[in-house]
């Protein structure tokens, strides 16, 4: 908004629905998603590394007879296996959704 076209006092009108959000290009969108999709898979080699870790020493631990670690190692593990499901869902929807939309797209 131009500086000299306001006065002291006055409140600027909000700008309507179309000024708000610019349309986003496909090739920005495509580019986000791939930075996304690398996100989603480092965050499921490091989930499934921590995964393989408690679960070691939940079993060191349980061969000890110590159940208080065990148990904290085992709640880990319900932690990890929740990172894990919930990026690996990510990686086959986008996986399923690219294919499908090859298949759309005519030689």
């Amino acid at each position: 908004m131009d500086c000299r076209s306001t006065y002291v006092g006055s409140n600027p009108t909000p700008p309507s629905g179309s000024e708000k959000m610019r349309p986003i290009s496909s090739k920005i969108w495509r580019r986000w998603l791939f930075y996304l999709d690398l996100v989603i898979i480092a965050i499921f080699v490091i989930a499934l590394v921590f995964l393989v870790q408690d679960a070691y020493l939940a079993g060191a631990y349980s061969g000890r007879g110590s159940s208080t670690l065990q148990d904290l190692h085992l709640w880990y593990m319900i932690r990890d296996v929740a990172f894990v499901a919930v990026s690996i869902a990510w990686i086959f929807y986008r996986f399923f959704k690219i294919q499908f939309d090859l298949t759309k797209v005519p030689w």
